[in-house]
């Protein structure tokens, strides 16, 4: 090979990657609001869910969120609940990140509540691992939009660079 087809594939191999990668990410964040918007189109119908797309991902607010059961059925399925419909449209766990804020107009410890309870709700599906503190999302609280208990998800794709293809017998999260 000479050396300007070399150099040409030096300079070119990264940015074509770069951009291949950033493409991945695009398409990925455009799947999660199509399926969100699927998935949770009889809510959004009904007027209890707004999804917002962002950049980066999408965020759910459930605007009723004081009439999601609370109880112990709240699994069972009897009643259609958005917030199944929520992690039915999620992609992979594994790269998805979690927040929850709620800016409804209940007091402090009533948003607490609701929020402890979409948290264990998100863990008994075991989406634990993909919640985030506010120092990791700063857009932790969320000061525009409609009012309610809101889900930012954002996604994350993994960093190909040192994918060693398959490790561990696990397949690696892919965007």
């Amino acid at each position: 090979m000479n050396r300007s087809a070399l150099r040409t594939a030096a300079i070119l191999g990264p940015l074509l990657a770069l951009a291949a990668c950033a493409s991945d990410q695009q398409r990925s964040v455009e799947l999660l609001n199509r399926r969100l918007q699927t998935t949770l189109a009889p809510e959004i119908a009904d007027n209890r869910v707004a999804v917002e797309a962002l950049p980066d991902g999408a965020r759910v607010t459930l605007l009723d969120a004081a009439r999601l059961p609370d109880d112990e059925g709240a699994l069972d399925n009897r009643e259609r609940d958005p917030r199944a419909s929520m992690v039915e449209g999620m992609l992979a766990p594994d790269i998805m990140r979690l927040s929850v804020a709620d800016t409804g107009v209940a007091t402090e410890l009533q948003r607490k509540k609701r929020v402890d309870s979409f948290v264990q709700y998100l863990q008994a599906f075991r989406l634990g691992p993909t919640l985030q503190t506010a120092e990791v999302m700063p857009m932790n609280t969320v000061t525009d939009g409609p009012q309610g208990l809101a889900v930012t998800l954002r996604v994350e794709c993994p960093d190909r660079t040192n994918w060693p293809g398959y490790g561990q017998g696990q397949s690696l999260p892919s965007c």
